[in-house]
């Protein structure tokens, strides 16, 4: 379920990335405020996903990979 909640947060900051993007070519003081507002919407959202992420590795909801090298790899 929490890798589910992770990606609609990641679509919904490429989403707003988009409409930065945007407002960026349509310039002005509307594009200016298009801008700002998806500057905000993409901050809240990225520390509303690491916040998710904390959550869920302090939980067990998630693991992290363990990556254990061979003795020979290392040489």
């Amino acid at each position: 379920m929490s890798n589910v909640i992770i990606i609609v947060i990641i679509v919904g900051i490429l989403l707003a990335l988009g409409s930065g993007l945007l407002g960026l070519m349509r310039g002005g003081s509307d594009g200016s405020d298009k801008m700002f507002r998806s500057l905000v919407v993409r901050v809240a959202l990225s520390l509303f996903l690491f916040g998710i992420l904390m959550l869920s590795g302090y939980m067990g909801w998630i693991e992290p990979n363990v990556v254990i090298m061979d003795a020979s790899i290392a040489k």
